[in-house]
């Protein structure tokens, strides 16, 4: 159990959560381990096995701890009165647990919010605490949001991908949920647009990514990796969600950054899609992309276990080599980026992957997404073999229970 700290302010009403309160607290979405605060308004999404320790009643305070690693979170919101910046409440949380810091200011959301790193002796019970730490101003004035994500420091560099990974996963608003997280942000600040030319369906479409793209996102793939290879590596019951949360936050990573190319597309296509198909001209926009990705070279990016062999999406469009996920996630991106619900779906027995799209009325293979409201059919799209339309999967992959959905919120 971590210390109680006076100097937090962490008063004695702090307990142990009860079922009841946790579900008066916290809501656990359907999206694996997003948990929202319903109060704040923020959510995060946390790699798996993380679980709440300790809560205040007034929901200021959360403690986090995984139960399969020496990682912990502490989230603390404090009024948006009560201070001025975001750095001033970094600063001010960090000197209560007398912690020593490095801070650097950031701009995500379009807000001034720090990050930190920091070494503290008062955060663990037998031994210091060294780990990552941000303060986000949360929206509406709802206060600041200072998250910590820390280990024991002997083993703060065999857990450093997963700590910031906490802190990547940090979700204020809607937007936050499809662009990338405040450190990758912070670490590759957009520099200047690059240009690139699409050919889709025999048109010639300009369009542009930023220079930083690629590298960007391929410091998520790298990271996002190395936390899911400890679930895969251990055989733990939550590798398979480890896996769906993998990829939904190379989404998430990637749908800013393909937002133009998405828009440049749509303008492209949108009127051919029209007449070709007047009643369903989303599932011609869907087809003419499906078509364009079956046409990439097809290579998978590494064969070494121990590496990603996934290629980043901006990667793929400059032309670089894909393979059945990212040209699933691509299109994934797309489509959602041009207002149709999309998804991806995976399967470790098939070791495959297959784009789905929401075409109500479009005959073909579909399988069902759980929305909450009796579930939807997504229509599937098999992106590695040339010339299949929408709605054709192949004859032995066709069991829908050995299949899982990679959506976004």
């Amino acid at each position: 159990m971590i210390t109680k700290n006076r100097e937090l302010c962490y008063n004695d009403s702090m307990k142990k959560f009860s079922i009841i309160f946790l579900l008066y607290l916290i809501c656990f979405s359907a999206f694996s381990e997003i948990i929202t605060s319903e109060k704040f308004n923020y959510s995060i999404d946390f790699p798996e096995g993380y679980e709440i320790i300790d809560m205040e009643q007034d929901e200021t305070t959360v403690i986090f701890k995984n139960k399969y690693l020496a990682a912990h979170a502490l989230i603390r919101v404090w009024p948006e009165s009560k201070f001025k910046s975001a750095d001033a409440a970094l600063k001010d949380t960090l000197s209560r647990i007398k912690a020593t810091a490095d801070y650097s200011d950031a701009i995500w959301r379009r807000q001034k919010c720090s990050i930190a790193s920091f070494e503290s002796s008062l955060l663990l019970p037998d031994e210091a605490a060294q780990g990552w730490g941000a303060c986000i101003p949360l929206p509406q004035k709802k206060g600041y949001l200072s998250i910590l994500s820390y280990s024991p420091k002997k083993v703060f560099e065999n857990l450093g991908q997963v700590l910031v990974s906490v802190l990547d996963s940090v979700l204020i608003d809607a937007g936050s949920f499809r662009e990338p997280g405040l450190i990758t942000s912070t670490f590759y600040p957009r520099k200047q647009p690059k240009s690139i030319n699409l050919t889709i369906s025999g048109k010639s479409i300009p369009t542009q990514i930023d220079t930083i793209d690629a590298e960007a996102s391929q410091f998520v793939i790298d990271r996002e990796f190395s936390v899911f290879s400890f679930y895969a590596a251990n055989n733990l019951p939550e590798m398979y969600d480890a896996w769906v949360r993998f990829y939904r936050l190379l989404a998430r990573d990637s749908m800013e950054r393909v937002k133009k190319v998405s828009f440049d597309i749509y303008s492209a296509l949108r009127e051919d899609c029209e007449k070709k198909d007047s009643a369903n001209p989303d599932a011609a926009l869907a087809q003419a992309l499906l078509y364009w990705a079956q046409d990439f070279h097809y290579e998978r990016k590494s064969s070494s276990y121990d590496k990603a062999d996934i290629e980043s999406i901006p990667a793929i469009l400059e032309g670089g080599s894909s393979d059945c996920d990212g040209r699933s996630l691509l299109l994934m991106c797309i489509l959602k980026n041009c207002s149709l619900e999309s998804c991806m779906f995976i399967s470790s027995q098939y070791s495959h992957a297959l784009l789905g799209v929401y075409l109500p009325g479009k005959q073909g293979q579909t399988i069902k997404v759980d929305d909450g409201e009796g579930g939807k059919d997504y229509i599937v799209g098999e992106t590695t073999a040339k010339n299949l339309t929408l709605g054709m999967m192949p004859a032995n992959m066709t069991d829908r229970k050995n299949w899982m959905s990679v959506e976004l919120p």
